[in-house]
């Protein structure tokens, strides 16, 4: 077989190939998502631990507050964008070939009565365009999907850095409330 772009077979085969590809690659990043999960899980751990040292007010250092906003900050994106990433998108699926073979080659024929050639040419053209149009729709869902996982997980990674240090100042202040029940111990004795 030739691979000629003037051959309407061979571009049929190269769509029909790369309409896969979008499809298959549009599932591939919604099964990702776990890696978002995990990284959610471990960022849940302290959550409310720190977010009641927020409200309680009870940690006097300035910097736990704004590294604090700057984490739910960055969590709060990447949540939206993981949202955005859930919503249902319109994929765009071939209708059955039916259509071809039945309606449009019964169409065809009345046009062009005796000329097959003709008839198999223009059918091939509007199944190549129907095509064209599945792969342009599937390459913009999964290129905007792709950006929405690439997001989610910049934003989670993000947000772990100032989880880190909010979570060393609620650690620290653990420790000092250990340090002040053994010296009241120590006293008594």
């Amino acid at each position: 077989m030739s691979k000629s772009f003037y051959d309407l077979d061979y571009i049929i085969e190269v769509s029909e190939k790369r309409l896969a590809e979008y499809t298959g690659l549009y599932q591939k990043v919604l099964e990702r998502l776990t890696n978002i999960i995990l990284i959610y899980s471990a960022l849940g751990i302290f959550l409310v631990q720190l977010t009641r040292h927020v409200l309680a007010a009870d940690i006097a250092d300035i910097w736990f507050y704004l590294f604090y906003v700057l984490f739910a900050g960055c969590l709060l994106c990447s949540v939206v964008y993981v949202v955005r990433l859930l919503l249902p998108d319109d994929i765009a699926y071939l209708d059955p070939p039916q259509k071809y073979y039945a309606v449009f080659r019964d169409q065809l024929e009345q046009i062009y009565p005796g000329d097959k050639q003709t008839v198999d040419d223009s059918l091939k053209s509007s199944y190549i365009f129907d095509l064209e149009e599945s792969i342009k729709v599937n390459r913009t869902i999964f290129r905007r999907k792709s950006s929405f996982f690439y997001n989610a997980l910049t934003f989670a990674l993000l947000a772990a850095v100032p989880y880190t240090v909010c979570l060393g100042f609620h650690l620290s202040r653990k420790e000092g409330k250990a340090q002040k029940i053994e010296l009241i111990k120590e006293k008594n004795s």
